[in-house]
C-alpha cells in the first residue's frame, strides 16, 4: 500500500481503470460507485469536473490533481489535508474526522464541531 498527500498544491484521487482494486483491510468494503466504468474511466479523463459534478467538491485550477491506479500488487490511499483550524486537536480527535471518501480523494475530512 502507499500513501500519496494532499496538499495546497497537490490533490489525490485513488481509481482503479481495470476492475475494482480497493484498499478494503483500511477502509472497508468499496462503496458501489467505485466500481462503475463511468467512475473509473472518467476520473481518468476529467478528475476536476467529475468531483465537482459527483462529490461536490470545487477544487480551483491552481491545485494540480493526479489520479493513482491501483493494480492489484498496489493499492493506494490518500492522507487528506489537515482541516484549518484543527492545530490544537491530538491524534484521535483528528482521526475522527477523517472519511473513506476522503482517504480515497474524493471528499474532504469532517470539519470538527464548534
Amino acid at each position: 500500500m502507499l500513501v500519496v498527500e494532499n496538499t495546497d498544491t497537490v490533490r489525490h484521487v485513488v481509481v482503479c481503470t481495470l476492475c475494482s482494486c480497493y484498499p478494503w483491510p483500511v477502509l472497508g468494503l468499496p462503496p458501489n460507485w467505485y466500481k462503475y466504468p463511468a467512475y473509473r474511466s472518467r476520473m481518468v479523463r476529467e478528475p476536476r469536473i467529475v468531483l465537482r459534478e459527483e462529490f461536490g467538491l470545487d477544487v480551483p485550477d491552481s491545485v494540480e490533481i493526479r489520479v493513482w491506479d491501483s493494480r492489484s500488487e498496489l493499492r493506494y490511499w490518500v492522507l487528506p489535508q489537515r482541516p484549518a483550524g484543527t492545530d490544537a486537536l491530538g491524534e484521535e480527535e483528528l482521526a475522527r474526522l477523517v472519511t473513506r471518501n476522503s482517504m480515497i480523494g474524493v471528499g474532504d475530512p469532517d470539519r470538527p464541531a464548534s
